[in-house]
């Protein structure tokens, strides 16, 4: 048997290469955003709904209590808009 070469442009090794690049750069990604919540913050304890207890930072706390919850209008203008729009 003779090796036939493809016409495909690339190669395993370079999809290996890569495939390998962008898992190194996923992981100095997460790497970067864990050690942004250190273990000096202040911690609340929680219930869950199934009673457990957890203990939650209190910088992520204060970002879910800011959020702004949609309103019974936004949510109909929302749906009048989204109708018009696929009409």
């Amino acid at each position: 048997m003779t090796k036939q070469k493809s016409n495909v442009p690339g190669t395993r090794r370079k999809f290996l290469s890569l495939g390998l690049l962008g898992g190194a750069a996923l992981l100095t990604q997460k790497t970067e955003a864990m050690a942004s919540l250190t273990d000096d913050d202040e911690k609340i304890s929680m219930l869950t709904p199934d009673g457990k207890l957890v203990e939650v930072s209190r910088k992520i706390y204060d970002q879910a209590i800011e959020r702004q919850k949609a309103t019974n209008p936004d949510i109909l203008q929302w749906s009048e808009s989204s109708k018009k729009s696929h009409s």
